[in-house]
């Protein structure tokens, strides 16, 4: 039988990708904003989980500084033919 610290300490097999994808996703709803660039790395490390088959519970790749109406993101969601059913936060 394990110790209490065996337990505990193991550290489980966490995808590097899908780790850093939750870090920014925790920076963009925080006060300090981002940039473009991070926007593109979200996006990419996103749709890298999502081809994997693991769709992130997080909002699906948008553009960065697009206008109320999100007409920038709907295109981008469509051409990367995301729909309802891979994200129930899918604009296109």
């Amino acid at each position: 039988m394990e110790t209490f610290k065996e337990f505990w300490g193991k550290k489980g097999e966490i995808d590097k990708d899908q780790e850093e994808l939750e870090k920014l996703g925790l920076k963009a709803a925080g006060r300090g904003g981002w940039s473009k660039k991070e926007q593109h790395r979200y996006n990419l490390l996103w749709m890298k989980m999502h081809n994997k088959g693991q769709t992130p519970i997080m909002s699906p790749p948008s553009v960065y500084d697009d206008d109320s109406w999100g007409t920038k993101t709907i295109k981008l969601q469509k051409k990367l033919r995301l729909t309802k059913k891979d994200h129930s936060s899918v604009l296109a």
